[in-house]
């Protein structure tokens, strides 16, 4: 279905005639399916149109129309994922890139305010500048900072400074009806240091371990927790795409990867990490991941996995240190060199023997910019299981039971070798846990019907039979309705919480849940 005229006119007079298209090259251009679980079609159902809001005066009136006309909206910031794809007629597209300021950096309370479509690159650079850093999403700086926008939010620094869950403070929301809701502190005292209260809150309304993906309304406005950065106000990085590096290695600043020689020794390494609150960043990144984000080309790439493969001696993980002083600097190394000899860690020196080499890592996995090289290089495309968030040993196990199915693929050659070794996280020092599993692969049906029916199968039911909680996987109507019975029959609240904010149905909520 098209919109009528006077539909396209009424929305028109909200934004624009600048800001708004039905044009089919612009709606096949949002309709083009990234690499993310991508199968053998490359375009999704068009949009009826696509509108470009510049502020909740204008998202609401938009949201308001649609509930008049009886059409679905789906409004995206940074678009990663399919999640933001429409899943048939009758669905208009917000496009947010217009709602792009930092409205507020409060240094004396530690938070930031933004719109959202900040990205990550933006409000981190412009908290270094004051001393302060900003969590960055895992996918990449280039996604938006706003906490409740993002899958989940964990990202390189939650070891340190968290994730969106944690981070998110008061909150501005348009609801599915058109109700604007000012959450916490802002709808009382118009300030932004709290998102709850007084009284029920409804942060779990709007999000638990994951967000509702387009499918409870709009968030305009969030703040998000800052964190302390000792580091420079801006890194002396020279050189050109896509060999970006520092000139040096900050003072007080160390890099290292250390592979260890059982999953035990590495979740004890990261416990008594954790324990002395040493590091700044630590990521469980395996010697495939490393390899891609060192590497500027697939050969490259190559080239570099086949060397590291050798090198490490099981499950890895990457820690960066920062120091605030000189002697705050060398405690910290001592504390980590007892650790790592304590775990039979072993350094892989390649990664750090170069001072330009382990600047360029450094760089990356501060900035969150490798992580288009480490999932998307490679194939184009990639998939895998995204554990959920709990105590770092079960999710560390979960993901590594996981690795079996994946070694299943490999072996009937489906996807890309790059090994089995799991990908874990921790998050505040070891009081979270994450884990996933990257799995690269080029689309074909075999490979395709592989991932979707066999893998997450196998997945799904390791997850639920042996007790390891819901995984972040788990979106739309067939998964939570498969997890739901295993897990105090959330699915039916969660439903009720839809029928409830979304009378009409208007924010498309296929990746959310729907009220059938």
């Amino acid at each position: 279905m098209a919109l009528s005229k006077d539909q396209y006119a009424a929305f028109e007079d909200i934004v624009g005639t600048k800001y708004i298209s039905s044009d089919p090259v612009i709606l096949d251009s949002y309709s083009w399916r990234s690499g993310l679980l991508a199968g053998m079609e490359k375009f999704t159902p068009r949009f009826e149109a696509i509108l470009l809001p510049y502020s909740t005066k204008e998202v609401q009136a938009i949201v308001k129309l649609c509930n008049k006309y009886n059409l679905q909206f789906k409004a995206s910031s940074t678009g990663w994922g399919v999640y933001n794809d429409a899943p048939g007629p009758g669905v208009v597209r917000l496009d947010l890139r217009r709602m792009s300021h930092i409205l507020e950096i409060n240094e004396k309370n530690m938070y930031a305010v933004v719109e959202p479509y900040v990205i990550g690159a933006q409000l981190q650079a412009e908290c270094m500048k004051r001393g302060f850093i900003c969590n960055q999403c895992g996918a990449g700086a280039n996604c938006s900072a706003l906490p409740i926008a993002a899958h989940q939010g964990v990202g390189h620094l939650s070891q340190s400074a968290s994730y969106g869950e944690r981070n998110q403070l008061a909150l501005e929301w348009v609801t599915p009806d058109g109700e604007v809701v000012q959450f916490g502190s802002l709808g009382s005292l118009d300030e932004w240091f709290c998102g709850d209260g007084p009284g029920p809150s409804l942060r779990g309304i709007v999000r638990g371990n994951v967000v509702p993906l387009g499918g409870l309304g709009v968030y305009t406005k969030a703040a998000t927790k800052i964190y302390h950065w000792p580091g420079p106000d801006t890194f002396p990085v020279e050189g050109i795409s896509p060999h970006y590096a520092p000139s040096k290695i900050p003072p007080h600043f160390m890099i290292g990867f250390y592979s260890f020689p059982s999953l035990e020794q590495l979740i004890l390494a990261v416990q008594k990490i954790g324990e002395s609150e040493i590091s700044y960043e630590l990521m469980g990144f395996n010697a495939a991941m490393a390899a891609s984000n060192m590497a500027t080309s697939n050969e490259e790439d190559i080239r570099l996995f086949n060397e590291f493969r050798r090198m490490v001696q099981g499950p890895c993980f990457m820690i960066i240190i920062a120091g605030n002083s000189k002697n705050d600097f060398n405690y910290k190394i001592k504390v980590l060199d007892l650790i790592i000899n304590e775990t039979e860690g072993k350094s892989l020196e390649k990664m750090v023997e170069d001072p330009k080499v382990a600047g360029g890592c450094l760089w990356r996995w501060l900035r969150s910019t490798g992580s288009i090289r480490e999932t998307f290089r490679a194939s184009g495309t990639f998939g895998g299981e995204v554990g959920g968030t709990d105590v770092f040993p079960l999710m560390a196990e979960y993901i590594n039971i996981t690795a079996r199915a994946k070694d299943d693929l490999i072996k009937r050659e489906l996807v890309y070798n790059d090994d089995t070794s799991p990908f874990t996280q921790s998050f505040e020092h070891g009081h979270y846990g994450h884990g996933e599993l990257l799995i690269r692969y080029h689309p074909n049906p075999e490979t395709f019907r592989a991932l979707t029916e066999e893998f997450m199968a196998q997945a799904n039911d390791t997850a639920i039979n042996k007790h390891f909680g819901v995984p972040a996987h788990v979106f739309g109507d067939n998964s939570h309705d498969l997890y739901g019975p295993n897990a105090s029959n959330y699915h039916k609240w969660l439903r009720e919480i839809k029928k409830t904010f979304d009378p009409n149905n208007t924010s498309e909520g296929s990746f959310y849940i729907t009220d059938k």
